[in-house]
């Protein structure tokens, strides 16, 4: 995509992960391009909605969307497979909340639970801790969206049909755990949590108590 180094760009501005004033020719002094080219490849870029922008008398306002992001962190994964760089760790902070106890079921299906024991090396207690995200963590769990993961098939009952999964490696106040959430998925300011272990139980959790989660990315 020859838009990735504006992007990539942008992104080093600020407009990752809230909206930031710039001006064409700030952009074309950072790219070595012409002011002319800069505010054609902004305007792209918002076509085909990489960023969010408006525009006013001093300028213009810019903000990658959820699709940027996962443009510049597919990027981002392709580097890392090449020069092998170490996995890191993101946390994502938010509150404890009750879920609809769809989680439960579709995590305790036999289907999923093998390839969980084969790709996580555990068997999760059937239940999801689910964690309603604060604002910046919703911003990384966007970026989670566009990355690889650990990737679980979906298969076929004699019942019906359960979708992909894509999963990272967590942990919870230090008890191994895993992030999943489906690969079709529209976004939302909740997660699921699945562990080996009974984590409201353990942890002693309630409604609403404010927790951290470790992702390794």
């Amino acid at each position: 995509m020859r838009h990735f180094p504006l992007l990539l760009e942008l992104a080093r501005m600020g407009a990752y992960t809230k909206p930031c004033r710039i001006t064409s020719k700030e952009v074309a002094e950072r790219l070595c391009s012409s002011q002319q080219s800069a505010a054609r490849w902004l305007a792209e870029l918002s076509e085909v909605g990489f960023i969010d922008r408006t525009t006013d008398s001093q300028g213009q306002i810019v903000q990658l969307t959820s699709k940027g992001i996962q443009v510049l962190h597919s990027l981002y994964q392709d580097l890392d497979k090449i020069f092998g760089t170490p996995s890191r760790k993101v946390s994502l902070s938010g509150k404890v909340v009750s879920g609809l106890g769809e989680g439960s079921y579709y995590m305790g299906q036999e289907g999923y639970q093998s390839q969980f024991k084969k790709k996580l090396g555990f068997k999760p207690y059937p239940a999801t801790l689910d964690v309603e995200l604060n604002g910046e963590s919703f911003k990384i769990k966007e970026m989670l969206q566009g990355a690889r993961g650990i990737h679980i098939d979906g298969f076929t009952t004699n019942k019906r049909s359960f979708g992909d999964v894509k999963c990272f490696r967590a942990k919870v106040d230090g008890k191994e755990a895993a992030l999943v959430f489906p690969v079709r998925t529209h976004l939302e300011d909740v997660i699921e949590v699945i562990s080996p272990h009974r984590l409201r139980e353990e942890l002693g959790l309630e409604e609403g108590d404010e927790i951290v989660v470790e992702v390794e990315v």
